[in-house]
């Protein structure tokens, strides 16, 4: 390969089976507690290597890559603030839950 040829950045987002599963579902929690949305799924792109947790948050969605991620238990714990993100109650994690439950079943053809 020449150095102009440019090297394309391949792209994959996963998905768990289950909600609340290990990551997928649970509720991200900035480092001022604030609860700012439920982690959708998990991008990892090559070329550059990174890998990400995709927030699904009231009325948008954001990366958070796992470097700012401090802990995973009961809720995934960030090591930073999140000033873009809106803080969201306990009955918008219930309904994001629910949404993003029926879009993978979407993709999986209605299963």
């Amino acid at each position: 390969m020449t150095s102009s040829e440019s090297v394309q950045t391949i792209e994959a987002e996963l998905y768990e089976l289950s909600m609340p599963g290990r990551l997928l579902g649970k509720e991200v929690v900035d480092s001022r507690a604030r609860r700012i949305g439920i982690v959708r799924s998990i991008r990892i792109a090559l070329h550059p290597t990174k890998s990400e947790l995709i927030v699904k948050g009231a009325e948008v969605e954001f990366p958070i890559d796992f470097s700012k991620v401090e802990t995973v238990g009961t809720v995934v714990q960030l090591n930073s603030v999140v000033k873009d993100a809106e803080e969201i109650e306990v009955h918008d994690v219930i309904r994001l839950q629910k949404e993003v439950l029926d879009d993978i079943r979407s993709y999986l053809g209605g299963r």
